[in-house]
C-alpha cells in the first residue's frame, strides 16, 4: 500500500557542466523532495528522496545508485531536457518513499470493557470455561450471511453484540435506544 502524493514544487536546470531536478511532494501528511543531478563525472552526481524532518532538515529515506541511471542518461549539456530524462527517476524514488511513509493498515483495539464483554459472550453461549476455535471458513460464511455486525456499549455497562438488523434500522442508527422497525429481513443461510 502507498500513500498518496500531493505535489507542491518543482525545479530543474541544465548547464554545460550538469543537469538537475527536484521535485518536491507531500507524501502522508510529509514533506518529501526527490532531488537528482547528473554530472559530467559519476561522483558529481546522485539521486536521493528526502524527508523534512520536525526540526527542518532532510534526511534521505531512498537513494538510488548511481550505477543503475547515469550510464543511461545524456551527459549534460544546456540542451537536456533535465525533467523529462530526470523525472522518471524522481517518479520512482517518490514511489519508494510512499512505500515507506505509508500508514500501516488501521488496527482495532478493543477497550478492557469490550473484551471482558466477548469473554462473557464465550462464556455464556459456550460455558464459563469455554474455548472456541473459529476458521476462515466459518467467519467467512458469518462475514457473508445476516446482518453487519454491530457492537453497542450502553450506559449501563452491558454491551450489545447483533447482526439481526440491518444498518439503516432504527436499532443500529441509536445504538439500541430505539426497537427495531421490523423490517430487517435476511435469506436464511445454508451450510455447505
Amino acid at each position: 500500500m502507498t500513500a498518496s502524493t500531493i505535489e507542491r514544487d518543482q525545479d530543474a536546470g541544465a548547464t554545460s557542466t550538469r543537469y538537475h531536478y527536484t521535485r518536491v511532494v507531500e507524501i502522508a501528511g510529509r514533506t518529501v523532495r526527490a532531488r537528482l543531478e547528473r554530472g559530467v563525472y559519476l561522483n558529481h552526481s546522485g539521486a536521493v528522496a528526502e524527508v523534512l524532518t520536525d526540526q527542518t532538515d532532510w534526511s534521505t529515506l531512498v537513494a538510488d545508485d548511481l550505477n543503475n541511471w547515469w550510464h543511461d542518461t545524456p551527459p549534460p549539456s544546456m540542451d537536456v531536457n533535465a525533467s523529462a530524462v530526470l523525472g522518471p527517476l524522481a517518479e520512482q524514488l517518490l514511489h519508494r518513499a510512499a512505500e515507506i511513509l505509508a500508514a500501516p493498515p488501521p488496527t482495532v483495539t478493543l477497550s478492557p470493557h469490550l473484551y471482558r464483554a466477548v469473554s462473557a459472550l464465550l462464556a455464556t453461549s459456550s460455558g464459563y470455561n469455554a474455548e472456541c476455535r473459529i476458521d476462515p471458513n466459518d467467519i467467512t460464511w458469518a462475514t457473508n450471511n445476516g446482518g453487519t455486525l454491530h457492537i453497542f456499549e450502553h450506559p449501563d455497562g452491558s454491551v450489545t453484540f447483533t447482526k439481526a438488523h440491518r444498518d439503516e434500522c432504527p436499532f443500529v442508527a441509536s445504538k439500541g435506544g430505539q426497537d427495531c422497525d421490523d423490517e430487517c429481513y435476511f435469506d436464511l443461510p445454508s451450510r455447505v
